[in-house]
């Protein structure tokens, strides 16, 4: 009985992990894709605040033309986004 609760509480400890581990890797992807945005649609300095207001600090930023690279880290979880302007015409797609 006593190993069974403490099997238990082990599961459940790992399932909360794993579960804040995927809450941080998708805001942290969420601000990625956010600052890349701003960051083609606008310029960098919003991508800075975009980033920081969804709880991030971008890392590194690229901006090649009409395409801009970014990548962000929240809570310990490092992600990258790229946007692309078609032609100028602000038409941006996201790929990871």
């Amino acid at each position: 009985m006593l190993i069974t609760m403490a099997l238990m509480s082990a599961t459940l400890y790992s399932l909360a992990q794993i579960s804040l581990r995927l809450f941080d890797a998708q805001q942290s992807q969420f601000a990625a894709d956010a600052s890349a945005l701003a960051c083609v649609v606008a310029q960098e300095d919003l991508a800075r605040i975009i980033a920081e207001q969804n709880f991030a600090q971008i890392i590194e930023t690229k901006k090649l033309g009409d395409k801009c690279i970014v990548v962000v880290k929240a809570n310990h979880v490092v992600r990258r986004a790229v946007a692309v302007s078609v032609e100028g015409l602000d038409l941006p797609t996201l790929q990871r």
